[in-house]
């Protein structure tokens, strides 16, 4: 009875070994930020790096929502938490951020329908300063 637990765990624990990090490679591929990613989208892009506990990025939150009511149909906006899932590998938080050079939260970035960074902005920005922005990027 020992030889065959023996055995047994020989070949569990590499297979479960292997499968676990086969899986991890596949979720860091799939959510890898790529380096030269500009491809054409009918949209452009706003991307807010927020953390839960920054009372300026809610105050970011709320000026975004007022100035994105002209904007629904022609900007996606993507919030992008820095402490989600803070050192569980490569994951896209970890390469938006240093792709972005985000050091503080809240950093806004613009993107336009080519993917090109127009503008990248740290701290809370007002609802006409972000019009002023989108209406550069059309």
């Amino acid at each position: 009875m020992k030889n065959w637990i023996i055995v047994a765990l020989i070949f569990v624990i590499p297979l479960t070994t292997y499968a676990f990090l086969d899986m991890r490679a596949q979720n860091a591929a799939m959510c890898k930020v790529e380096g030269n990613d500009k491809v054409k989208n009918p949209k452009a892009k706003i991307i807010k790096f927020s953390s839960p506990m920054c009372s300026e990025c809610k105050e970011a939150e709320t000026e975004l929502n007022k100035a994105m009511e002209n904007y629904k149909d022609s900007v996606i906006i993507e919030e992008i938490n820095v402490v989600e899932n803070v050192g569980k590998g490569v994951n896209y938080n970890k390469n938006a951020i240093k792709k972005f050079n985000v050091k503080l939260v809240p950093t806004i970035v613009f993107l336009n329908k080519s993917g090109d960074t127009v503008k990248v902005r740290e701290g809370a920005m007002k609802a006409d300063e972000i019009i002023e922005v989108l209406d550069g990027i059309k």
